[in-house]
């Protein structure tokens, strides 16, 4: 997906919800990345579907037609894994999925659905700058996908995923940056 790159930094995240690209909200704890989040949801067309992934019920989805699926990261106590959460996303076919904070449970899984098609995958992770967003993206997904090539993949994201800065200054808390 060719993602519209404005000058103004509103209209270049307004330009990548309206397009559909994936979005991740990046800040140190106590940001603000999960009310900046919830704000974003807002913003979404109330007639989408929507369907979260968290590992703690965090997100306010305003809209009707809404899924949440909860998968804990200390507490394992049915079958369902990142990997038939990918095969449920499939199957409800959402017009957003929304990851909560990236992990290194989640973090493959999130990358996957972020390059299947489904418009507006967003999330949240821990970093101090966009470049370090991606690449705790990336470490993240090596966890699950040792594999993977992490300079070719930090490229990728780089090219397909916009990053939301979030920084906070005493009680200050500002979007410093948005690629």
């Amino acid at each position: 997906r060719e993602s519209v790159r404005p000058d103004d930094p509103y209209d270049r995240l307004m330009a990548a919800i309206n397009d559909g690209s994936p979005i991740l909200i990046s800040g140190a704890t106590a940001t603000g990345k999960t009310t900046f989040l919830n704000n974003l949801l807002k913003i979404l067309d109330i007639n989408k579907r929507i369907l979260t992934i968290e590992d703690t019920r965090e997100l306010i989805v305003p809209h009707k037609n809404r899924v949440h699926i909860t998968l804990s990261r200390t507490e394992q106590t049915n079958a369902l894994t990142y990997a038939k959460v990918i095969d449920l996303v499939v199957r409800f076919t959402p017009d957003a999925i929304i990851g909560g904070e990236i992990s290194t449970g989640n973090a493959g899984a999130i990358w996957e659905l972020m390059g299947s098609g489904h418009d507006n995958c967003l999330a949240t992770i821990h970093a101090e700058n966009s470049e370090a967003a991606y690449q705790a993206f990336t470490d993240s997904i090596l966890h699950t996908y040792p594999t993977i090539d992490r300079k070719k993949t930090i490229e990728e994201m780089r090219q397909k995923l916009r990053v939301v800065q979030i920084n906070r200054d005493g009680n200050l808390r500002a979007v410093t940056e948005i690629t």
